[in-house]
């Protein structure tokens, strides 16, 4: 129980400074399970890789603006 304590409070420490912690614990190596867990790694690390390297996009608020320039109309009429 104090590993697991010890893990959580560190795990929180690296997420704080940009980390991304992965546990694998041993009986998750197990032959009966080792498949299932190399597969959700696989998943888990590849899924990582994808979200730290999206293109953030950036959307235009959807209020509408009122123009600040001059009506067409009045270009070119002298006045």
């Amino acid at each position: 129980m104090r590993n697991q304590s010890r893990d959580i409070e560190e795990m929180r420490q690296l997420a704080a400074m940009g980390w991304h912690c992965i546990t694998v614990w041993e009986c998750q190596l197990k032959p009966k399970v080792r498949q299932q867990t190399l597969d959700a790694l696989e998943y888990t690390l590849y899924h990582l890789y994808l979200e730290d390297r999206r293109v953030k996009s950036y959307k235009m608020p959807e209020e509408e603006y009122d123009m600040v320039a001059e009506p067409i109309e009045s270009y070119g009429k002298s006045e």
